[in-house]
């Protein structure tokens, strides 16, 4: 938070899972003339009363991000709007996993991270010694915090698998009602992705209210919670 015409500048930053019953659950300016800029940041999967989840500016000048991974579409040359896909988020390790779309998306200008490549977004670079392609296998089954939430029109669902298997993927309300089934087929290995659009088996729009997603392979069942929002 920045506040009293403070001028804040954020260079490979990653802000992630913080959370307020008010304003700007990853970065917020408060005072007149106060603003926050700066590159190569990841802040996602924070939430926040108005759900801005990203941060807001109150009576703030202009704030601007570039090169960043941002959970909201914010305007800047460079920016994404997607899961960063870090190793385990679940377990505070915040690394970027192979693949990630943070890799190497960083200003071409930064100086190249320690192992002489183009500047990665985010506090953690990937190290890409030895990499050779993407052979690189995935080491765990493990279900992506889901990006945005609180959601309004889509929620983007992300998940590595280790290995080739059966794969079982549903939504489920907070009655723990089947709502909807996002995929129920054998999956290659990797990294892949699934999209929700809030509506139910009958192409429904749901309500809004509590979901869950809930993840089975290999015998390991993984769940996140989603919030809809807006009817």
């Amino acid at each position: 938070m920045a506040t009293y015409s403070c001028n804040v500048t954020l260079v490979n930053n990653t802000i992630v899972l913080n959370s307020t019953n008010g304003t700007g659950g990853g970065i917020c300016t408060m005072e007149t003339g106060s603003t926050f800029s700066g590159v190569n940041n990841i802040i996602v999967f924070n939430t926040s009363g108005d759900n801005t989840q990203y941060g807001t500016m109150f009576g703030g000048g202009a704030s601007t991000l570039t090169y960043s991974c941002i959970s909201q579409d914010m305007p800047g040359i460079g920016n994404i709007n997607d899961t960063p896909m870090f190793v385990n988020a679940t377990e505070d390790d915040y690394h970027l996993s192979y693949g990630s779309p943070c890799i190497d998306a960083g200003d071409p200008a930064s100086p190249p991270d320690p192992d002489g490549t183009r500047a990665d977004m985010g506090a953690l670079y990937f190290n890409q010694t030895g990499i050779s392609g993407p052979d690189n296998p995935v080491s765990q089954f493990e279900l992506c915090p889901v990006s945005p939430n609180p959601f309004s029109s889509v929620v983007n669902i992300q998940y590595s698998l280790p290995h080739d298997g059966d794969l079982r993927i549903m939504i489920y309300d907070i009655a723990g009602r089947e709502v909807f089934t996002l995929t129920d087929e054998y999956m290659t290995s990797g990294f892949h992705s699934e999209a929700w659009d809030g509506r139910n088996a009958e192409g429904q729009r749901s309500q809004s209210g509590v979901y869950f997603c809930r993840c089975e392979f290999d015998g390991a069942v993984q769940i996140k919670r989603l919030i809809l929002i807006g009817d």
